[in-house]
């Protein structure tokens, strides 16, 4: 059955609040999921998943750029990025055991999705490059969460650094899951990043509620 297309709203009101916008993107998410569940993105078709989802292109076009966008789209919104970073801003417990707390939400989001995942990954699909944008933003907001406690400056190249370090890791984590030996369980992941996280993830604020982070003498500090 066809989704109405109708996406006129009311007086005030942007497309995106209209109930009928959020009906037909839903559809699209759904029939993207579906169909991304046992091949890779870069294999679907607008023609199919409009067919799949009740929908013309012109109203696929008005919610994304491609297939490969749509299920990145997908994907992150059920990634729900508070329970790490907002977790960060106001603890002032050890770091170490949040980043695992947010570490084991994702692999519960990608266990839920492992079919899309593993394709994706075992294609070296585009969505790969998608996921690495996302988990980019969400670690600015996370790596600006440490450094804001941080008793002495940081330089921007380390702060530029501390972001893709953990962007990549989470990306890193995903596909370790993914090729994981049976038995393996999301603690046994989690806990072989932590071992080798950086110091910077695993610092504990002070008395103070500032962090002291020990680093080497390279000459290199103001790079």
């Amino acid at each position: 059955m066809a989704v109405k297309e109708d996406t006129t709203s009311e007086p005030g009101r942007t497309p995106r609040d209209d109930p009928r916008y959020l009906r037909v993107r839903a559809a699209l998410r759904r029939a993207v999921l579906e169909l991304a569940a046992d091949r890779p993105p870069e294999e679907i078709t607008v023609a199919e998943l409009t067919a799949a989802a009740g929908v013309s292109r012109t109203v696929f076009y008005s919610h994304a750029s491609s297939p490969v966008r749509l299920l990145a789209e997908a994907l992150f919104a059920e990634v729900l990025p508070d329970r790490l970073e907002l977790a960060m801003a106001n603890s002032q417990e050890a770091f170490g055991p949040l980043w695992r707390e947010g570490y084991l939400a994702l692999l519960g989001y990608v266990e839920a999705r492992r079919g899309v995942y593993a394709t994706a990954v075992a294609a070296r699909s585009g969505l790969l490059g998608a996921l690495v944008d996302y988990y980019t933003e969400l670690a600015t907001t996370a790596v600006d969460a440490v450094v804001a406690r941080m008793a002495e400056p940081v330089s921007p190249s380390w702060r530029t650094m501390a972001v893709h370090q953990h962007a990549h890791g989470a990306i890193a984590i995903i596909e370790a899951w993914l090729n994981a030996a049976p038995g393996t369980t999301p603690d046994d992941i989690v806990d072989a990043y932590l071992a080798l996280a950086p110091p910077w993830q695993l610092a504990r604020p002070g008395p103070d509620g500032r962090i002291v982070l020990h680093r080497p003498q390279t000459g290199a500090g103001g790079a």
